[in-house]
């Protein structure tokens, strides 16, 4: 059976996908009065299971995330205000090692909050502010689109539904069926993909309180405990300054998640790389028995389309378009900035809806392309074999800026959070100054070799 729903309105879009992007994106065109159907394949939030002991998680995107300037900013246009009780604002970064823990203000004023609870966030002020302008549709699976003639079929539990779209907005994650519909119908538009080979998994950690030599704002700062490359563990706080972790090993090495099979494994694992965590005390059987049962997931993909729209009336956002590495820590915020940038754009241009889409394209392409680039510049990998020369560059340009600020400025990377600075003009300037650092190297050296022979010469 075939439910046909046609819209009553001239501009009615299609969201597929109601993580944040697809969900911040609905708003946005609600504001502009757009009518908007929004499809997701999962149960709505408020529906979905809770883990329950010894049971996995009921989804691997549901961690915290660390919301920095672009993707506050991103909210901050849609009119969204998180609440209080459901985010918490980072004082810093604690890294831990075998020497200590030591507290910086980085990650200061950003914001960590879970991935599935920000949705739920979007989704709710969609529900209050656009009752008549945005429906919500959960449990429907795409089954597939007529780009031609803007056709898209969902399967729910109990039909077959037929959309009609003057907008399609592909918002469904990293293996998007919206992108894979593009491919197959539309020649002038492809895609490729660079999986990471590190894989994760998610744990909690309990209150940051109960941590070694634990101080007071600890329990909003995010944490880190880079032990001995490639093994990681890192942290954002939740609004209860509890921690949730996120395990990351390499597919092959001394730890890998296949060779976590029992929970003696697991004690090892914690007591050689990360002992202050549980104080060397034995760790509860709830958290093992969650980490044991969890489906180990890749750390990141990159995706980099031919471009981010297809015909007249198709268009792609976060992951379906430029998901990335998560090694920066942008992979939210990329998304929400696309979506501000859409908005923008349609806002802007008076224009028919192809002009606007080709805008997009290409105003946003050589951003979402480089941080996509700079996401994998020494991350990344089994062994993680550039991560020493990509932070010896780091240490050299700020050693370099401390002793002559006139000629060198800080790494350009640190303005991988701001807003103001686009992200293809951070990967330039990362491209000026690692000529910079090679042309000392090698001006070093040279100096060196000269000394070394005069003094071989005086020698002979």
């Amino acid at each position: 059976m075939v439910n046909r729903t046609a819209p009553t309105e001239s501009k009615h879009a299609i969201v597929v996908g109601c993580g944040p992007a697809g969900a911040l994106m609905a708003l946005y065109l609600a504001k502009m009065n757009w009518l908007v159907s929004v499809f997701e394949r999962h149960p709505h939030y408020g529906q979905r299971p809770h883990p329950k002991e010894g049971s996995t998680l009921p989804s691997r995107r549901s961690y915290n995330i660390v919301l920095t300037d672009r993707g506050l900013q991103a909210l901050q246009q849609a009119e969204v205000k998180l609440p209080k009780d459901q985010h918490i604002l980072l004082q810093g970064n604690v890294r831990h090692s075998s020497k200590g823990a030591k507290f910086s203000s980085q990650f200061s004023n950003a914001v960590s909050i879970n991935r599935e609870t920000l949705a739920q966030i979007l989704v709710q002020a969609g529900y209050d502010r656009f009752p008549q302008q945005i429906s919500y549709h959960f449990e429907h699976h795409l089954e597939t689109i007529n780009c031609e003639k803007q056709l898209v079929y969902f399967n729910t539990p109990t039909s077959r539904k037929e959309e009609t779209f003057n907008l399609l907005v592909g918002a469904d994650g990293v293996s998007s069926q919206v992108r894979g519909a593009m491919t197959e119908q539309l020649d002038e538009f492809s895609y490729q993909q660079n999986r990471d080979q590190m894989m994760f998994k998610v744990c909690q950690l309990g209150p940051a309180s109960k941590l070694p030599d634990a101080d007071e704002n600890w329990g909003q700062c995010f944490h880190t405990w880079p032990s001995q490359q490639p093994t990681t563990l890192l942290a954002p706080p939740s609004p209860d300054h509890s921690l949730t972790g996120v395990l990351i090993l390499p597919q092959i090495g001394d730890w890998t998640f296949e060779k976590l099979n029992t929970h003696q494994d697991v004690e090892k694992l914690f007591q050689d790389k990360f002992p202050d965590v549980f104080e060397g005390q034995s760790l509860p059987l709830p958290f093992v028995q969650d980490l044991l049962t969890q489906k180990a997931m890749y750390g990141g993909i990159t995706t980099t389309c031919s471009t981010l729209h297809g015909g007249r009336n198709i268009v792609l956002i976060g992951d379906s378009a430029h998901s990335v590495w998560p090694s920066l820590g942008q992979g939210c915020n990329v998304a929400l900035e696309s979506c501000q940038v859409l908005a923008t754009i349609m806002a802007q241009e008076k224009g028919d809806l192809a002009t606007i889409l080709h805008r997009y394209t290409t105003d946003r392409k050589p951003d979402v392309d480089a941080i996509g680039r700079l996401s994998e510049q020494g991350f990344g990998g089994n062994r993680r074999a550039a991560t020493r020369l990509f932070f010896t560059k780091i240490l050299a340009l700020m050693l370099l800026n401390r002793i002559l600020p006139s000629f060198f400025q800080k790494p350009a990377l640190f303005q991988i959070s701001n807003a103001k600075v686009r992200f293809s003009e951070i990967e330039r300037l990362m491209q000026i100054q690692n000529r910079q650092v090679s042309l000392i190297t090698w001006s070093l050296l040279a100096i060196v070799l000269g000394i070394f022979g005069f003094t071989l010469a005086g020698i002979g």
